[in-house]
């Protein structure tokens, strides 16, 4: 079942740089990341096709990028998990590939 979530981070766009090399190479399970800024800093949307694909990432890469550049920003990132319930997406063949998984995760 994918899995998306909204985070607020309350830093400069040029630190958000800095924490973006960690998606190079492109994360497996990464279906989409979006980010720009925002009044308090910026936010970052993904979609991830499982959020054990998230929890992955977040562990292995994520995790020890940030603990690299001097650990998390202050104050703590707003953070905003979601399961979604209805999924769009514009390519047909993922949009068909979204809907047996969630059958299958249904039986």
């Amino acid at each position: 079942m994918p899995y998306a979530f909204v985070q607020d981070v309350a830093s400069s766009w040029e630190h958000y740089q800095h924490f973006a090399a960690a998606l190079e190479p492109l994360p497996r399970g990464l279906i989409l990341h979006v980010a720009g800024t925002t009044e308090e800093g910026f936010r970052i949307i993904d979609i991830w096709e499982s959020e054990q694909a998230w929890h992955n990432f977040r562990a292995q890469r994520l995790v020890p990028a940030i603990a690299a550049l001097g650990g998390p920003s202050r104050p703590e990132p707003t953070f905003r998990d979601l399961h979604p319930a209805h999924v769009v997406v514009g390519d047909r063949t993922l949009r068909v590939s979204l809907e047996q998984q969630t059958k299958e995760e249904e039986q």
